[in-house]
């Protein structure tokens, strides 16, 4: 086994502010370490204990605790966040392994910064959750009655309001080759809104990449022509279904809105594709889908419409863990099959015919229907309740009712 290239390049966050390695970092690892950058500062916690022994259990040819999310996906042959990062950085960076220490620090700052934002957000998507959107704190009906809706005290001051972590990274901004910026939402946050355009007005912009995950209900050509400042751009947005299955998946998305965003990207993409110099792409945008016991059924249906925009890629990059109910594999056996038939059958891209089959085995790995299949249509009843909407209308091709048992 290769080791991670990112122990050696990446600083990430929570939304909480607690330092972790990257965005599939093991929770309960993280949440053991007791740091966080409330109090402390990406320097110091760039070489805490959390970071020196997973550089030394990769060292050793040994899966850190850390990483267990991409040990699994690659025991089931899928493409793991370790192996695409790799294919991106390994070769660029690999000289810097050999400045490992033997207690597992190192003596440079990191090159990349990964930063979730804060809870800030203007959605609350049925697999995300009160640690990861404020918006969630609207639905009290919900609130400490499932996984991911405990009804949390959470300060967002160190990203919100505090200029220290701000100031940090403009103090680095001749160092700092690449952010990447996650939420909530990130451009719901007026610091990081500020960050990003002083950095494009000044001379190191242009040496910088920015990469973002975002619901993109916030971007308009003001946004994209201050990001074109830098070298490269790199967009993914989130998109599960389409149709009234977004408008409830990510609620309260409204489907003609979130297409027209999907069409100006689109011709974001076209424009700099064509008029592109050297190959180098300014902007990459496309589509990131998250798999889970819903979204899952409606692949194909989703798949379909990113095609027509044909500057847009669609990327299969991850799956749902927690909630376990909303999970792929939190499905009855015949509904799975159905599923199952209705991929195989479909004719993806060549170069997406390896990716989706993960989904599938994952799905088929477990059977969690039995113990949380009555959590699902429970919490889907209580959606309906808090929100005003109809689940087995807006997901009625999957007939999910016919298995209710409560």
């Amino acid at each position: 086994m290769n080791l991670c290239i990112l122990p050696w390049i990446n600083f990430s966050t929570t939304t909480f502010g607690r330092p972790r390695v990257c965005g599939y970092s093991e929770d309960a690892v993280i949440k053991r370490e007791l740091r966080n950058l409330k109090n402390s500062s990406i320097d110091v916690e760039w070489n805490n204990n959390y970071f020196k022994q997973i550089r030394l259990d990769f060292l050793n040819n040994k899966w850190p605790n850390n990483c267990k999310r991409c040990e699994y996906v690659e025991s089931l042959g899928g493409k793991s966040k370790r192996l695409d990062e790799n294919g991106f950085y390994y070769e660029r960076y690999k000289h810097l392994i050999k400045q490992t220490s033997a207690d597992g620090s190192l003596s440079y700052s990191p090159p990349n910064i990964d930063v979730r934002t804060g809870t800030v957000c203007n959605l609350k998507c049925i697999h995300c959750g009160t640690g990861a959107s404020s918006k969630w704190q609207e639905d009290t009906l919900l609130l400490n009655r499932y996984s991911n809706t405990e009804k949390l005290v959470i300060n967002n001051k160190w990203i919100e309001q505090d200029d220290s972590f701000w100031n940090y990274l403009r103090s680095k901004w001749q160092k700092i080759e690449k952010y990447n910026f996650l939420g909530g939402e990130s451009f719901a946050n007026k610091q990081h809104n500020k960050f990003i355009k002083d950095l494009s007005e000044t001379k190191h912009a242009k040496n910088v990449s920015v990469s973002y995950t975002t619901n993109a209900l916030f971007l308009d050509e003001h946004i994209l022509n201050q990001l074109s400042k830098f070298r490269k751009v790199s967009i993914r947005v989130s998109l599960d279904a389409i149709g009234k299955q977004i408008e409830y998946f990510r609620f309260p998305t409204k489907w003609d809105i979130l297409q027209k965003k999907l069409e100006l990207l689109n011709s974001y993409n076209r424009l700099y594709e064509k008029n592109k110099v050297d190959n180098d792409i300014i902007f990459d945008i496309s589509i990131q889908w998250t798999c889970s016991n819903i979204s899952l059924f409606y692949l194909i249906e989703t798949y379909e419409y990113v095609k027509q925009l044909e500057n847009l890629q669609f990327r299969f990059l991850n799956h749902v863990e927690w909630p376990i109910h909303m999970s792929a594999q939190n499905l009855p056996l015949e509904i799975k099959n159905i599923i199952a038939d209705k991929i195989e059958s479909y004719k993806f891209f060549d170069n997406d015919l390896s990716n989706y089959k993960f989904y599938v085995q994952h799905m088929f790995e477990k059977d969690l229907w039995s113990s949380y299949g009555p959590i699902c249509l429970s919490y889907l009843d209580d959606l309906d309740k808090a929100r005003g909407c109809n689940w087995k209308q807006t997901f009625k091709e999957m007939y999910l009712e016919k298995y209710d048992e409560r």
